[in-house]
Order: C-alpha cells, then sequence, then structure tokens
C-alpha cells in the first residue's frame, strides 16, 4: 500500500492532461508510431517546478527528459499488456472516480462562496478553550454526552469558571495541563465544525453544544486577533531537556552574537538532524501548526530582531532565526490555493447541494405525465412506460418503483422530486469527463497512476521478491556497499580564541575520567562543545581531521580553532546479509527496475526531434 501511494503521487506530479487535444502541437517524439508533443514535456515539467521550485539547467533539463521517456514506455507497456482491461483494475478505478466526483457534485457558486468564507477566515486567528464529552457507539451514551455537556455549559453560564470546569470535566487529556487552551489558530487548523463553532461565537462568549468525530463539545472564545499569516524561520535544537541542554545553546547564542554563521552552527551542533542539513531551515507554518511556544517565540521575531534567546518546549531547547514573513496575500492570488482545500474539506459536504437547479435549466428533461397520473391513482397498468429523460437516458415506471420501495415510510408521489433529482445527479456524475475538463484529467492521472503501479508490481517488485537467489547474488556482488561507516568517539571543541585551547588541551592531557571532562568543559563559557560517538563524515569534525586513537590535534577553521580528542575508532563493520536484507531488496528492485527499462527502449523505436528538445530547454528556463 505504501508503494501504492508513493507511485500515485509520483504520477499525479508527473502526469498531465495525456489525452488533451495536441494534435496542433509540435512533436517532440515519437515512439513507434505513437506522437508525443512539446506542450505536453513542457506543460508536466512546469507544473513540477512550481511544486517543487526546481531551478532548471541543461542537466536536470536532460533527466527530466529522460524519465518523461520512460514513463511513456511503461504506460505503453502496460496497455500493450492489457492490463486496463482486468476486473481488478476496473474496480479500483470504479471506486477511485466515485471518491474524485465528489466534490464536483457540489455547484460552483457554494464552492466559491466557501472559497471566500475560508478567506475571510484566513485573515483572523482565534484563541479559544474548550470542553470535550466523547461518545461512545450506543445512542444511550450519545443522549448521556449530550446531556453531560448541556449541563457543564449552564454551570459555566451561571458563573463557573472555563478552565476550572475544563480541567474537571474535560476528556481531552491535555485539558489536565492547558484548562482546555488550544492557544491560535485559524482556518483549516481544526475539524470544520470546531473552526464553524469557534468563528461563529462571540469573543468572551460560550459556544453552544456542537459535534465532531471526537464527540460534543463547548468551547470559549478567549481572544481575536488579525492574523501573523506564515513565517520561515531555522533553528538550533538541543534535545536535552535539562539545565544541562540549556547551557549547551547558551554558549551557541553567544557565538551567534559574535556574528558567527547560524547555518554552521546549525549543521555543527543541532540535534535537529532533518533541518541541520539546510542550515536548521524549516518549512513555513502558521500559528498554531508547532508546538507552544516555538510559534509564538517565532512570530515575535523580525528583521530588526533576528534570533530568539535559548526557550524550551517539549521536545528540547531552540534557537530560532527569522528569515521572511508571509502576510495573507490578495484574494485572487490566494483563491485557487483555497478552492482545492475547501473541496477536499469537510465543508463542502455539509451543505445543501443546488446543483441539480442548474442542470435542469441546461438537461434535456421530459416527464410522463400520463404515468404519474397512474401513480397517483394506482392504477399501472404495466412498468415498462417511460416515465423520466434526462437527456439521451431514458428510466422506466419499474425504475421508479425500485427507487420507491427503498422509501417504505413516504408515499411513492411525494418523493418523485427526489427521484427526479438523483438520476439528473447520476447523469450528471456518469458524464462528468464530457463537461468538466479538470475531472477529466485529475481522472486520467489516477488511471495512469494505478496501471503502473500494477505493472511495476508485475514486473519489479513481484520479481524481486520471488527471487531468493538472484537476491543473494546481488549482495554478494555488491557486499562492501553495505559496509557501515567508522564510528568515531570524540571530543570536540571550539573557540574563537586559540589560547583558551591550549588550557583545555592541557586539561585534557591530565587522566581524568570522561564525566569530568564533560562537567569542566561544560562549565565553560568560551568554548563549544560536543563529546560523544560520530560518523567519520560528521559536519563536527574539521576536514582534515586525522582519526587515531588517543590523540588529541588542534585545527585552525576560519574564525574558529578546533580540538578533537580521538577516544576511540571503530572501523565500520560487513553487516550479515539478513540485517541489511531490507536496504539490499531496495537496491535489487532498482537493479531490475534499470535493466527492464532498458529492454523497453530497446523494444521500441524512439525518435527524438533534437531542435523540439532544444526549444524544451528554453521554455523551462524562460
Amino acid at each position: 500500500m505504501i508503494k501504492k501511494t508513493i507511485l500515485l503521487c509520483t504520477v499525479l506530479l508527473l502526469n498531465t492532461s495525456v489525452n488533451a487535444q495536441r494534435s496542433k502541437g509540435k512533436l517532440l517524439l515519437k515512439i513507434d508510431e505513437t506522437p508525443v508533443y512539446l506542450s505536453e514535456f513542457v506543460d508536466l515539467f512546469r507544473k513540477n517546478k512550481e511544486l517543487t521550485s526546481t531551478i532548471y539547467d541543461k542537466e536536470s533539463v536532460e533527466n527530466d527528459f529522460e524519465l518523461f521517456v520512460d514513463y511513456k514506455l511503461k504506460l505503453l507497456e502496460a496497455k500493450e499488456l492489457k492490463m486496463d482491461t482486468t476486473s481488478a483494475y476496473k474496480k479500483e478505478v470504479s471506486k477511485y472516480r466515485e471518491q474524485l466526483a465528489l466534490p464536483y457534485m457540489t455547484d460552483d457558486k457554494y464552492i466559491d462562496s466557501l472559497t471566500l468564507q475560508a478567506f475571510e477566515r484566513s485573515k483572523k486567528e482565534i484563541r479559544a478553550s474548550h470542553i470535550l464529552i466523547r461518545v461512545g457507539g450506543k445512542s444511550q451514551d450519545t443522549l448521556k454526552a449530550y446531556q453531560k455537556i448541556s449541563e457543564i455549559r449552564e454551570e459555566i453560564l451561571n458563573g463557573a469558571d472555563f478552565e476550572v470546569s475544563a480541567k474537571k470535566y474535560s476528556e481531552d487529556p491535555s485539558a489536565q495541563s492547558n484548562g482546555g487552551d488550544l492557544n491560535y489558530f485559524s482556518v483549516f487548523r481544526m475539524v470544520f465544525p470546531f473552526e464553524d463553532a469557534a468563528f461563529e461565537t462571540q469573543k468572551g462568549k460560550v459556544s453552544e453544544v456542537f459535534r465532531t468525530q471526537f464527540g460534543y463539545h463547548i468551547l470559549k472564545v478567549v481572544d481575536v486577533r488579525d492574523s501573523n499569516g506564515k513565517i520561515e524561520v531555522a533553528h538550533i535544537m538541543n534535545r536535552d531537556t535539562s539545565e544541562k541542554g540549556k547551557n549547551a545553546l547558551e554558549k551557541v547564542y553567544a557565538e551567534i552574537q559574535k556574528g558567527t554563521d547560524f547555518g554552521i552552527l546549525a549543521k555543527k551542533y543541532s540535534d535537529d538532524k532533518r533541518s541541520s542539513v539546510d542550515g536548521g531551515k524549516l518549512p513555513k507554518f502558521s500559528m498554531g501548526a508547532m508546538p507552544p511556544p516555538f510559534d509564538a517565540v517565532s512570530f515575535s521575531l523580525s528583521e530588526e530582531k533576528l534570533y530568539s534567546r535559548p526557550f524550551q518546549t517539549q521536545y528540547g531547547w531552540h534557537i530560532v532565526k527569522f528569515i521572511q514573513r508571509f502576510p495573507i496575500g490578495d484574494f485572487a492570488s490566494s483563491k485557487e490555493t483555497l478552492k482545492r482545500k475547501v473541496q477536499s474539506d469537510a465543508r463542502s459536504r455539509n451543505l445543501a447541494n443546488p446543483v441539480t437547479e442548474r442542470l435542469k435549466k441546461e438537461y434535456k428533461i421530459a416527464v410522463n405525465n400520463e404515468v404519474i397520473k397512474s401513480i397517483a391513482s394506482k392504477k399501472m397498468d404495466t412498468l415498462d412506460l417511460w416515465i423520466l429523460k434526462v437527456q439521451d437516458e431514458v428510466f422506466n415506471q419499474s425504475d421508479f418503483t425500485v427507487y420507491a420501495a427503498k422509501r417504505v415510510n413516504q408515499k411513492p408521489l411525494d418523493i418523485f422530486e427526489d427521484f427526479v433529482d438523483s438520476k439528473i445527479l447520476a447523469y450528471y456524475k456518469d458524464h462528468l469527463e464530457n463537461s468538466n475538463k479538470e475531472f477529466k484529467n485529475i481522472f486520467e492521472e489516477y488511471k495512469n497512476g494505478l496501471l503502473l503501479f500494477d505493472l511495476m508490481k508485475e514486473k519489479i517488485w513481484d520479481v524481486a521478491e520471488k527471487d531468493t537467489l538472484g537476491l543473494q547474488r546481488f549482495y554478494n556482488l555488491n557486499f562492501e556497499k553495505y559496509k557501515s561507516q567508522d564510528s568515531v568517539s570524540a571530543i570536540v571543541v571550539s573557540a574563537k580564541n586559540p589560547k583558551i585551547l591550549k588550557e583545555v588541551k592541557s586539561y585534557l592531557l591530565k587522566k581524568n575520567t570522561t564525566d569530568s571532562i564533560r562537567n569542566y568543559l561544560e562549565n565553560r563559557k568560551d568554548v563549544l562543545v560536543k563529546i560523544g560517538d560520530f560518523e567519520k563524515t560528521a559536519a563536527i569534525f574539521p576536514k582534515k581531521t586525522t582519526f587515531v586513537p588517543n590523540t588529541i590535534e588542534t585545527y585552525k577553521e576560519k574564525e574558529y580553532t578546533t580540538l578533537v580528542k580521538v577516544l576511540k575508532v571503530e572501523k565500520g563493520v560487513l553487516p550479515l546479509f539478513l540485517e541489511v536484507k531490507g536496504k539490499v531488496s531496495n537496491d535489487f528492485q532498482e537493479d531490475i527496475k534499470n535493466k527492464w527499462l532498458k529492454s523497453l527502449r530497446e523494444k521500441h523505436k524512439i525518435k527524438v526531434y533534437k531542435a523540439r528538445l532544444r526549444t524544451a530547454k528554453k521554455l523551462l528556463n524562460s
């Protein structure tokens, strides 16, 4: 399932309107006699560039073009193998189509109104506290939960303190520590019913009882303020939540104050390895998206106040550097992004659907009034007479009888309008590809993604999984690749003043214990320290470090001098096959895939129009 998700996401990034009318476009290449047009490749990778902020150069366009050719070859192979005709494929495609069609079954005017509402809400941030009473699976549980939350609300309206009540009654575990306080949040940060209640409740007031998938809630709006938008920051983190962690970051902060590059310090001293490689840089985020007080501290920074002092979250100690603010844009620039969120959000499925009224004006619809009269008089001689026509589709009286049978407590004529609406919507859904180009393109992307998943499973993943002898042989041929890196146990001390390191070296040459050395170094305010086990390639080591056990060497690095005491070096070991089987399997699959793709290229005649490829490069770099 993970493979399928990854592959589908890749196809959605790399796919485009494959079946769009390109007859008037310029040919980029031919696979056998199948034409592929320049516009498809350019549109495809412009889209990819927008999503990934890729800066195209000659080499990247060449790489993208090769990926594009591989993609077309795989798709062609899947269709030649008739994988798009299997019952399993058709069933899954049908299921995806049902899901994809849902957002399109709501009238555009309603979506636009919800999009505008989301934009207006994005301008504000609400601080709210809540009380939750969870709901069990039985109706009696639902009633008890509702009665309980209603009684709590009455107590608060009669003067009880909301925070005290939250700690006393709320079934949200965090209420014991935060009194129900959820801090600031804006649109899309909470499930829609919760967001709706928060934005519809005045500051200082308590909401009516409302329900989400978690249970029944009441909330109190503590504050409303203008949105801070989003912010981009970098951070240096020490996972030690004790005073030692704080002291270590205080030293780093002192170096920042002296003008040392934040990115270099992040690479060497931050425990957040995902961000440290990029100088501590984090993806931009809005208020409420990070654990407190990380977001509040970050939003307090600016170009004038560039760095925070060390502060603590539940995950450790941090120093944050301001990079850039992203204020709320205008509606025009935000509309498409907000619209996509609205269409995939619960809010677009919670309102009445007026789409049938629009379709009734657009479609040719006819009703057989004589049959309607016979239904009313209960004189139905036959069930074969037509009762409704929607465009070119005809529904008989028997269709209505089946529909009405499901409404046992209602009279047939009372539900005739529902029957008409349901058939109009059904026709619309069945013919969405003809009326909505966006749906058609997205559906094509899903179909191709599923098709490629089946192909890769048959030709790559299943082959690799079943060929145990081939896997072992691959490992035997490539075993050096899986050898672990040498490990170095070391003490690394950096200072701007080389004289300080002479004192440190003198101390380290004495026969002190590791604990006493650690205490000595951590208590010195004029040095930066890292003690532990590292890979030889770790950024903490100067480039020309010599890794000889029981030695102390000093290295000059730009503005710093670094002392390295190597305690122990452990050579990388060759693991047993079973210990690295997962990685070997992945590499084996990649090897099978590359050989298979090579065979596809040999199987088909590929003609590339090089002048058009040069045009593509110019267009992608413009």
